[in-house]
C-alpha cells in the first residue's frame, strides 16, 4: 500500500509538471506575439530605454561608460555621456547580457524577458502547489498567464526590470520551506538559506521592488513567531535584515558615486517618487481612480469582481463554515500566508506612490495575490454549486472561465494595439539612422529631449534615440543652419509642419531637395480609450544636395 501511495505521488507531481510546461508555453506564445515590432506600442519609453542603456553597454568600452548605465548615442558619442542612476544598476546591466546573446534588437530584448516570465510562472505555481493542492495551483497559474498585465509585460517592464521578480518569488518559496509552510516541502536545508539570502540580495540589485519583497517576508516572519509565541531563528533573522540590508547600501554607495557623492540627489529622487511622481500635486482621488483604472486593464474587470467576491464574502463563508462540504471531501479554500502576498503590493503601492501615474506595470506585486485569490474564488464556487448538483458546478466553473479567458485575452489585444509613438514616427528615424553617418549629427527645429526631473537630467525620448542613434542639435534659424552646415558635420534637417514654420519651409525647399513624411491624426477604440499617438507632418531637407538652377 505504501509503494502505491508513492507511484500515485509520483504520477500526480509528472501530470502537474506537464501541466505547468503547458501553462509555461501558453504565456511564452502570448509574450512572443510580434516579437520584433518596434518600440513604438504601450510603455515605448521604457522598453526602449531598457534596450538603449544595454545597447551601451555593448557599444562603448567600460573606460567610457565607468560600468554605469548611460545614455549615449553615435559613434563616437559625446565626450562625457549622461549617466542613468535613478535604479539599480544591476538591472540595467542584465538586459545587455541578454541582447549579447540573443541579438541587439526588439526580439533580442523580448526573448530575455519571456525566459523571466516563464521562470516567474514555474516558481509561483511550485509556492501555489505546496500551500494548497494541485488543481487549485494550475487554475491560479492559468489565470497568471492569461491576465494582460503578464500578457503583455512578461515580468516586469522589458528591459528596466524583470529578474527581480522570479527572484522574489524564489525568496517567498524559500522562506516558506524555511518556516514549515508548505504542505510538499517539508524538509528544510541549508540551500534554502543560501538562495533565500542570493535571492534577496540579487533582486534589490536589479530593480527596488526587490526592496518590497524582502520588507513583507521580514515583517511576515515577525508576526509569524508572535503569533506562535516563539523566539526567531536568528539565522533565518539574519538572512531576512542583512541580506536586502547589504544590498541597499551596495545600491546607495554606486548611486552616490555616480553623483559624485551628493546623497541629496538620491534623497530629492526617493522625495519624487514617493509623493507626486509625474503630476504636479499628489492627489488620493486621483491615486485612487487611477489605481482602480489599471486594476481594471491589468486584470479584467471579471476577474477583479470574482476575487474581490472571494476576499469579501467567500471569506466570510469560509470562516463562518469552514470548508464547504460536497458530496466527496474538498480542500479548504481559506487564503493561505494572505498577508505575505497582500504586503509587497501595499508596500511598493503606497511607498512609492508617485510610480503609479505613467506606470501600469507598477500593479505587477499584485498578480500573485489576485491569481490565487481568483482562483480560490472559482473552486469555491464550484464548491457551492456542487451542493446543488455536480454537472452544475462543472457548467458554473466552465461559464466563468470562459467569460475570464474572453475578458483576458480582450485586454491583452487592446494593451498590443496601443502605440504610443506612431509607427510612422518610427519608420521616419529609421530611415534618417540609415542616411546619416554615425559620426554625424542631425540638424532639427526641435530637440526631442525629455527632462523628468532635475536628478536624472535632459536626455533624448528613449524610441527616438534608439531608432535615430545619432546626437541631435537644435537650429531655428536659416542663417544658423547655414553656419552649421558649412562645418560638415551635418548632412540633414528635420522640421515640423506647422505655422511657425511655414516659412521656413518654404525658403529651405527652395535651395534644398527634401523629404515630406505626413502626419497622422491620433485614434481611439469603440470605448473611447487612447490607442494609437498622431504625429505632426515633417519636411527632411538633405544639406548635401541643392535644387536645380541654385
Amino acid at each position: 500500500m505504501k509503494k502505491e501511495g508513492v507511484l500515485d505521488q509520483s504520477k500526480e507531481a509528472i501530470n502537474f509538471w506537464l501541466c505547468s510546461g503547458l501553462l509555461a508555453v501558453l504565456l511564452a506564445s502570448i509574450l512572443s506575439r510580434d516579437i520584433t515590432r518596434p518600440f513604438y506600442g504601450l510603455h515605448s519609453w521604457g522598453e526602449a530605454g531598457g534596450a538603449w542603456k544595454a545597447r551601451c553597454y555593448l557599444k562603448y568600452d567600460l573606460e567610457y561608460t565607468n560600468g554605469f548605465a548611460v545614455w549615449a548615442v553615435g559613434n563616437p558619442p559625446r565626450e562625457k555621456p549622461n549617466r542613468a542612476l535613478d535604479h539599480p544598476q544591476l538591472g540595467r546591466f542584465l538586459p545587455a547580457v541578454e541582447m549579447a546573446i540573443f541579438g541587439i534588437n526588439e526580439r533580442g530584448l523580448r526573448i530575455g524577458g519571456v525566459i523571466r516570465a516563464v521562470v516567474g510562472l514555474l516558481i509561483f505555481l511550485q509556492i501555489v502547489r505546496g500551500l494548497l493542492d494541485e488543481k487549485t495551483a494550475l487554475l491560479a497559474g492559468l489565470l497568471y498567464a492569461l491576465f494582460p498585465i503578464t500578457g503583455y509585460f512578461g515580468t516586469g517592464l522589458v528591459g528596466e526590470l524583470g529578474w527581480d521578480f522570479p527572484l522574489s518569488l524564489l525568496a517567498v518559496w524559500c522562506y516558506l520551506v524555511l518556516i514549515r509552510a508548505l504542505k510538499k516541502d517539508n524538509e528544510t536545508k541549508k540551500i534554502h538559506k543560501w538562495l533565500l539570502g542570493a535571492s534577496l540580495f540579487l533582486a534589490l540589485q536589479i530593480s527596488w521592488c526587490g526592496f518590497f519583497f524582502a520588507a513583507a517576508i521580514g515583517v511576515h516572519y515577525v508576526f509569524h513567531c508572535i503569533a506562535r509565541r516563539k523566539k526567531p531563528e536568528m539565522g533565518l533573522l539574519a538572512i531576512l535584515i542583512f541580506a536586502p540590508l547589504l544590498s541597499l547600501m551596495l545600491n546607495f554607495v554606486i548611486m552616490s558615486a555616480g553623483f559624485e557623492w551628493d546623497w541629496r540627489k538620491i534623497i530629492s529622487l526617493y522625495q519624487w517618487r514617493a509623493a507626486k511622481g509625474e503630476l504636479r500635486e499628489f492627489v488620493w482621488s486621483l491615486w485612487f481612480k487611477r489605481f482602480w483604472e489599471y486594476a481594471v486593464t491589468n486584470f479584467t474587470l471579471p476577474v477583479l469582481i470574482t476575487a474581490i467576491g472571494y476576499l469579501t464574502f467567500g471569506q466570510l463563508l469560509v470562516f463562518t463554515t469552514g470548508t464547504v462540504k460536497t458530496a466527496s471531501a474538498t480542500p479548504s479554500r481559506r487564503f493561505p500566508q494572505f498577508w505575505l502576498f497582500l504586503m509587497p503590493a501595499v508596500f511598493q503601492l503606497l511607498v512609492l506612490r508617485g510610480s503609479l501615474w505613467q506606470h501600469q506595470y507598477w500593479e505587477f506585486p499584485l498578480i500573485p495575490f489576485i491569481a490565487i485569490a481568483t482562483a480560490l474564488g472559482i473552486m469555491l464556487l464550484g464548491d457551492l454549486l456542487g451542493k446543488i448538483h455536480r454537472l452544475a458546478a462543472s457548467v458554473g466553473v466552465l461559464l466563468l472561465l470562459v467569460v475570464i479567458f474572453a475578458a483576458c485575452m480582450g485586454g491583452v489585444n487592446y494593451y498590443y494595439s496601443i502605440r504610443w509613438q506612431s509607427p510612422n514616427k518610427i519608420a521616419m528615424f529609421k530611415d534618417l539612422n540609415k542616411k546619416i553617418p554615425p559620426d554625424k549629427t542631425l540638424l532639427s527645429f526641435e530637440d526631442f529631449v525629455v527632462n523628468q526631473h532635475p536628478v536624472k537630467g535632459p536626455h533624448y525620448r528613449p524610441e527616438i534615440a534608439w531608432y535615430l542613434d545619432r546626437d541631435i542639435e537644435v537650429v531655428r534659424t536659416i542663417e544658423n543652419m547655414e553656419r552649421k552646415t558649412e562645418t560638415g558635420r551635418y548632412s540633414h534637417y528635420l522640421i515640423p509642419l506647422a505655422g511657425p514654420t511655414r516659412p521656413i519651409i518654404n525658403q529651405l525647399s527652395k535651395r534644398y531637395e527634401y523629404e515630406y513624411v505626413p502626419g497622422e491624426e491620433p485614434t481611439k477604440d469603440k470605448k473611447d480609450r487612447f490607442l494609437t499617438a498622431g504625429m505632426r507632418a515633417y519636411f527632411i531637407f538633405d544639406l548635401n544636395s541643392s535644387v536645380k538652377g541654385n
